[in-house]
């Protein structure tokens, strides 16, 4: 990675630029900008700080608007606490992290990384991680067994592991969510003593208003900044001719502050440890949370900075983070760093106002257009499949689902056992016959739509056994669980990405794993793949219906439907299942034929106010005259988990 605008290979491409932001004028321009404790009523992030006030000196520092550091890890790493923040699960903002956190443990004799994915209570799974107790796909299972924060641990495995290695030392460094609820419910004097044992001796909650203003924007939307031109107004352009912030979010405001009390508060407690060890001199201290417990040094920082006189402004540096694109910062290429006169400051006044002081950085980072394109093609999946949910109460074509059931093996007990709305059928093959379900079995069904398959699975298992349904859709999950409900099924339905189940699914808890058109879905089979091999149990096996292409890639220039954008190629699944561990793999293409020659009379629709999305919607129109036999193909992949996984 570089600094410079310059590309490299990291998952498709990453580009991103450290800069400064630290205001041309002065740190914080008075009065608008000012964080100001109520304690004391001094600055906390400005000319005068924690130790100023011991020493009867003021220290400043300089601006580094539009400073662009060549190596900026290496920058950043002098200090001796550094604020990161990111937005959440993010691979280019992690992969800074990782070098921030290389950087930080070459230059100390030991490193502390607080983070705040992981509360309080998660310490110990934390320390066992660290002792190898544990490895990371424990780590994660005890994780999300245990702790409420449901932060996804995957994209963080590098840092994690690197920090293992390395012998950083982790802190879970967030107050449980209970102490939040509390405080919502029973007020905050029942909070604070409840959380006592995490939160300093005296604590404020009402916390300032300019920190309420840059939590308000959050929330809202709101611009926190006035970047119109202003040139002969008076004070800063942060907060000057913008609307006031909203009172609706009073109440949540305080407990945010109880969460950045907390974690101020364990950084402290950290720092006063390292003080008073003789050989802490060379320790350093790296926070990473959200951009919304450190922006403009509002929340964690400044407590952490009110609470340790001991620490200096110098030796701390904040970087927020915030998506951009390259194209957008083309024009900044050659520009003279301290210089106040670039492309590079106009872009960051522009972005944030003159003088605004975010943070002492700013890391400007690029989203990878492979991210892009996996969330574009989820939330269009998501609206599509919650219009189908929407009128699935409506009355269908029972017989024409009879008839396309029948055709895809599915046999009269299991057309019956499918409910009265079996016209809510929307899968491409019939997974129960490899699935061959056991009484009392686990059944997992993914992308379970509006509950078909579940439903047929939940009579296979019996009263002794499971059906837990996961789909994208909220929609058609709603429309899933109501019906079985309404059958007294043992059947459970939840909101989920089939490439990412881990916060849903424990690892080995399935017995089978069934799947009906889902998985053409997925713009990434391998994470989709892999997350069925993780929630099998040993032994567990697949039965997934899905539709791919005949060839590796579709024709060009042909405005294909949503699903079949992502089809996988035929060829292509038995080498994925064996990459990932799967053994007995079968791919039974004996049903591939995508045409059928539905009987006229049964393809009278009963009510056309139904949405559909697959063959018969409005994307599939444009395509009657191609021979969808030659381009597609229904298959059904089969296999196995080993009994003794290596």
């Amino acid at each position: 990675m570089t600094s410079t605008g310059s590309r490299r290979n990291f998952l498709d491409q990453i580009w991103y630029r450290l800069v400064g932001v630290r205001g041309a004028e002065s740190i914080f321009p008075d009065p608008l900008s000012s964080i100001v404790s109520k304690d004391n009523n001094r600055n906390i992030r400005g000319e005068t700080t924690a130790s100023s006030l011991l020493t009867g000196t003021t220290a400043t520092l300089t601006s580094n608007f539009g400073y662009v550091p060549k190596d900026p890890a290496k920058e950043i790493g002098k200090h001796k606490v550094v604020f990161l923040g990111e937005i959440h699960s993010m691979p280019p903002i992690i992969s800074f992290q990782r070098q921030v956190q290389k950087e930080m443990n070459e230059q100390s004799d030991q490193l502390h990384v607080i983070l705040e994915h992981f509360s309080f209570d998660l310490q110990d799974v934390l320390d066992r991680y660290l002792d190898d107790e544990t490895d990371f796909d424990g780590l994660q299972e005890q994780y999300h067994a245990i702790g409420e924060e449901g932060h996804d641990l995957e994209p963080y495995r590098g840092l994690l592991e690197d920090a293992k290695q390395h012998g950083i030392r982790l802190h879970a460094g967030f107050l449980p969510r209970k102490y939040a609820r509390m405080l919502m419910k029973e007020g905050e004097d029942a909070a604070i003593n409840a959380a006592a044992q995490f939160l300093p001796q005296k604590v404020d909650l009402n916390g300032s208003e300019f920190h309420y203003n840059v939590f308000e924007s959050f929330l809202s939307g709101r611009s926190l900044y006035n970047t119109k031109n202003t040139e002969g107004l008076e004070g800063s352009s942060l907060l000057s001719q913008i609307e006031p912030p909203s009172d609706q979010f009073r109440k949540i405001f305080k407990a945010q502050v109880l969460k950045d009390e907390a974690m101020a508060h364990r950084v402290v407690e950290l720092l006063k440890e390292s003080s008073n060890n003789p050989q802490g001199d060379n320790e350093k201290f790296l926070v990473i949370a959200g951009n919304g417990h450190l922006k403009h040094y509002c929340g964690v920082p400044e407590r952490v900075l009110r609470d340790a006189p001991n620490l200096s402004l110098e030796d701390t540096c904040l970087i927020i983070s915030e998506s951009t694109t390259s194209e957008a910062l083309d024009q900044t290429e050659n520009f003279h760093n301290n210089s106040h006169d670039t492309p590079l400051t106009a872009y960051i006044q522009d972005r944030f106002g003159e003088g605004s002081n975010p943070a002492d950085y700013v890391y400007f980072y690029e989203i990878p257009e492979a991210i892009l394109d996996e969330w574009s093609v989820k939330d269009e999946t998501k609206k599509a499949y919650d219009k189908v949910g929407e009128t699935a109460s409506l009355q269908g074509n029972k017989l024409k689902a009879a008839w396309i059931m029948y055709h895809l093996g599915y046999t009269e007990k299991e057309f019956e056992a499918a409910g009265p709305d079996v016209y809510n059928f929307q899968g491409v093959g019939n997974p129960h016959f490899h699935a061959k379900i056991q009484p009392g079995e686990t059944v997992l069904d993914v992308g379970s739509g509006l509950g078909i398959d579940s439903m047929i699975a939940c009579h296979a298992t019996g009263p002794d056994g499971l059906v837990v349904g996961i789909d994208l859709s909220e929609a058609e999950t709603k429309h899933a669980l109501k019906r079985t409900r309404e059958l007294g099924l043992n059947a459970h339905f939840i909101v989920g990405d089939m490439e990412n189940m881990r916060s849903k699914i424990p690892d080995n808890s399935i017995d089978v794993v069934i799947s009906n058109g889902a998985f053409c879905l997925a713009p990434n089979k391998e994470k989709a793949f892999r997350e069925l091999y993780r929630v099998l149990k040993p032994g567990g096996r697949i039965s997934v219906c899905t539709t791919t292409t005949q060839e590796q890639n579709l024709e060009p220039g042909v405005s294909w439907p949503l699903c079949m954008k992502m089809f996988i190629s035929k060829k292509d699944l038995e080498p994925l299942c064996q990459r990932i561990g799967f053994e007995d793999i079968l791919i039974d293409d004996t049903n591939s034929k995508m045409s059928m020659d539905i009987p006229a009379e049964v393809l009278e629709e009963s009510n056309p106010g139904r949405s559909k999305v697959h063959v018969g919607g409005k994307d599939f129109k444009h395509l009657v005259d191609y021979d969808m036999d030659k381009i597609c193909a229904r298959v059904c992949v089969v296999a196995k988990k080993p009994k003794h996984p290596e």
